[in-house]
């Protein structure tokens, strides 16, 4: 299976301005960025693998989920850093589910182009199995870590750099393992970024009617 993301569009879930956290104020005049998150994209382990792959001993279930957002800083204003979150749970409330694998992990320097990842048979991202999906994407890349593995909570932190600004467009993607039984995992996401402005730096996040609205099933 390949994903081309150079021509997979991205559906906005939920798009608005970031918010200073409660006794917080923004300097007057100057507005947080706007930001646009979308809609997860969900690929179950079968569609992925196609008929080569079989299930793992246990009944373990894995799929492939695609996080993607936007910032669009007002004027000249700088974002430093942003921090997405994932946090997973079931849909019937049996068992967790985890994050088996993430992409990017690390990526300590900044990148610009079209950019290959696969998913082998083991359900990790750049292994040399025989049969993988191939997902191809253009974006410009900032400093990038993240962690989770392991967990029901994903976590990238971008860093702005000198070459590319925090600014556009990031595609993130999870594996998740869940367990046999499980029906669907549920994923909710937050968003923050610190923002510079004439009064220091500030934290914007998300205000409360976007959270309500950004928790999906992964189907």
């Amino acid at each position: 299976m390949q994903i081309d993301e150079t021509s997979f569009p991205i559906d906005p879930a939920w798009e608005g301005v970031l918010a200073p956290p409660k006794g917080v104020y923004a300097p007057p005049g100057e507005k947080l960025p706007t930001v646009s998150i979308g809609k997860p994209v969900w690929w179950d382990g079968e569609a992925i693998m196609g008929e080569k792959w079989t299930h793992p001993s246990g009944g373990n279930r894995y799929g492939l989920a695609r996080f993607a957002f936007y910032l669009r800083p007002e004027g000249r204003k700088v974002v430093r850093r942003a921090e997405l979150m994932v946090s997973l749970e079931t849909e019937d409330g049996r068992g967790v589910p985890i994050v088996f694998d993430l992409l990017p992990k690390v990526t300590t320097e900044e990148k610009t182009g079209t950019f290959k990842a696969t998913v082998g048979l083991d359900f990790k991202f750049l292994s040399l199995a025989q049969a993988e999906t191939t997902i191809d994407f253009t974006q410009k890349v900032p400093v990038i870590v993240a962690d989770g593995i392991g967990e029901s909570i994903a976590r990238w932190a971008f860093v702005s750099g000198r070459a590319h600004p925090l600014v556009g467009s990031q595609l993130v993607y999870a594996i998740l393992e869940m367990s046999a039984g499980t029906s669907a995992a549920r994923a909710s996401l937050t968003l923050s970024a610190e923002v510079v402005t004439s009064l220091g730096p500030i934290r914007g996040i998300l205000p409360k009617e976007a959270s309500d609205r950004l928790s999906w099933v992964l189907k």
